[in-house]
């Protein structure tokens, strides 16, 4: 038979688990046993968390201490230096503790989390390998999330290096959120401002650990000192420092995060997150869908009209009507960005940020554009002024000018997230092919509507009503075409953001999708050619044409409103590796 060491069958009293812990006398004895009876023994064991729990109950653990005090540096961080997470991915057990502590410590609300538990998994079916990740904020060398907010609501600081949050300054407009590539700050609603982790700063001061470093059972996260320097070089150089930073990962050399990941095995190159092939819409922002279209159609309206009167004059009667016109809808469309702001009534403060932030350069550069839209539409309502001529023309180039500055502000504010599907040419021809169609629609209806008010003789072939629909077409199918062509990434073998964005277009947005290539067709195509074909019969000389050019304008509006709310939710992005049943 054979002879073990057998454990107590019943736990003792909490604090006294075993001589291991009691510091008494051994509480074992000797006696024969089966395998059996040792296996289900060994089922007994508390496991780590629970043992740490019944440690907390039972105050075993002055201040704990002697417990962390290995877990986070004994000095500051010197020149150079910074304070960072450390994680042992092999020791990482997904248990969530972490997760509870800085939830409890922090007072967050139910739905409200600035630390995370993900998985990556991976091998081979001989050699499969997964490992638990914990994440918060990297505190990065270079943070996105600081250089994009047009409030200066982030601070890094030159001793810690730790990137707080100032709670007072955040105007809630969320831009951080679209910045940040780990999905870091979080939206609080209730406040209408961001929050995010701050390495627990505070305990740091006083040589105590942050709360995720205290609660982890199995000592997986730790706080180390490491070289800022070291961290750049390593990334912008293409190479990453050894255990460094994640597989599957958004690419680290974009904001330089800190945080260290080791693992005494290499992890394999085809991990992948547990959520890897989950995918969901993303959040609208309906109020920045209304002021991006709204403000490119003023800016469109703006450009159309003076082009026409430098170079057919045959629109001058109708100037004040087009200005004014798109003098509202800019001022409805700044109005209507305000509903996306958490404290819309510090808005003001957006100037703040202007040298780094092109959120604050759009909303300077578009708050120039109403003031010289202004001053515009009243110099043309002032008949009588000796100098009208002269100032109509310097106001007239200035706002076109100004609009599409403020066009390419807009534009530059998504392709500064490194997100795919906003990058570069995709959101530049997007928006300014929205500016130049909805421009163009706009003055077919002004025009063909003053034709048949005025009942004036035209020849379609020839006037500016037939120019201006040809051109609608033209724009309508190329900048429908290239937006189709997105689709083509379905073919795509990996799945990579681009193919995530179209299948849920064609999938969870499919509705949404359809609509709006139905709508663009009808608004940019259908009609402006049913328009040059009743042209003989004198479509824009009658009610006829009037209604189909309305018509032509609201399903091209219609259709710009939903590609802007399929850029807002089609797009994928990039965060740290996830869990499948998140």
């Amino acid at each position: 038979m054979l002879r073990i060491e057998k454990m107590r069958v019943q736990p003792p009293p909490l604090g006294l688990w075993s001589a291991r812990f009691a510091g008494g006398k051994s509480m074992t004895t000797l006696e024969e046993r089966t395998l059996i009876d040792t296996l289900i023994e060994e089922q007994r064991l508390l496991s780590a968390v629970t043992r740490f729990a019944q440690r907390h109950e039972n105050h075993e653990l002055p201040q704990q201490a002697r417990y962390y005090r290995d877990l986070i540096p004994l000095s500051a961080p010197e020149d150079g230096q910074q304070y960072a997470f450390e994680v042992d991915l092999d020791q990482c057990s997904g248990c969530k503790a972490c997760v509870t502590a800085c939830h409890n410590l922090n007072g967050l609300d139910d739905d409200e989390t600035w630390r995370s538990v993900g998985l990556l998994h991976g091998g081979t079916a001989q050699e499969p390998r997964q490992r638990f990740v914990t994440t918060a904020c990297h505190h990065c060398v270079d943070p996105a999330c600081l250089n994009g907010c047009p409030v200066n609501a982030y601070e890094k600081d030159g001793v810690t290096g730790i990137v707080r949050h100032l709670d007072d300054q955040c105007i809630g407009c969320q831009y951080c959120i679209l910045k940040c590539p780990y999905d870091v700050p979080k939206y609080h609603r209730q406040k209408g401002i961001v929050r995010k982790c701050d390495l627990c700063s505070s305990r740091l001061a006083v040589g105590e650990a942050p709360a995720c470093v205290q609660a982890c059972p199995n000592e997986a996260i730790r706080i180390t000192l490491v070289s800022k320097l070291q961290i750049a070089v390593g990334y912008q150089a293409g190479t990453q420092i050894t255990n460094s930073f994640l597989p599957s990962a958004p690419e680290p050399d974009y904001t330089l995060p800190t945080t260290r990941y080791k693992t005494r095995e290499p992890l394999p190159p085809n991990m992948q997150p547990g959520d890897a092939h989950r995918i969901k819409p993303e959040p609208a922002h309906l109020p920045l869908v209304f002021m991006l279209v709204l403000t490119q159609l003023s800016v469109g309206v703006f450009c159309m009209d003076y082009l026409l009167n430098c170079f057919w004059g045959l629109a001058a009667r109708l100037r004040p009507v087009h200005v004014t016109t798109a003098f509202a809808f800019g001022l409805v469309a700044l109005g209507a960005s305000t509903f996306h702001l958490g404290r819309p009534f510090l808005a003001w403060r957006a100037f703040a940020g202007l040298k780094r932030s092109w959120l604050s350069r759009e909303i300077v550069v578009f708050g120039l554009f109403a003031l010289l839209a202004t001053a515009y539409a009243g110099a043309l309502w002032l008949r009588n002024a000796p100098t009208q001529p002269s100032i109509q023309s310097v106001l007239g180039i200035s706002v076109a000018l100004a609009g599409l500055f403020g066009v390419f502000c807009s534009h530059m504010i998504y392709h500064d997230t490194r997100r795919v599907f906003w990058r570069g040419i995709r959101t530049a021809g997007k928006f300014f092919g929205t500016t130049l169609l909805l421009g163009l629609a706009f003055m077919l209806c002004t025009l063909t509507m003053e034709k048949w008010r005025a009942n004036l003789p035209t020849q379609p072939e020839h006037s500016l009503v037939f120019t201006l629909a040809s051109l609608l077409i033209t724009t309508s199918a190329v900048k429908l075409g290239w937006e189709l062509s997105f689709l083509s990434a379905l073919k795509d073998n990996d799945r990579s953001p681009l193919k995530r964005s179209a299948l849920l277009m064609s999938g969870q947005l499919r509705r949404a999708t359809i609509a709006r290539f139905l709508s663009g067709f009808l608004g940019g195509i259908f009609f402006p050619l049913l328009l040059l074909g009743g042209g003989a019969i004198g479509y824009t000389s009658t009610g006829d044409g009037a209604l189909l050019a309305l018509g032509s304008f609201s399903f091209c509006a219609l259709g710009e409103w939903l590609e802007r709310y399929l850029f807002f939710t089609a797009v994928v992005a990039p965060r740290m590796p996830g869990s499948a049943a998140a």
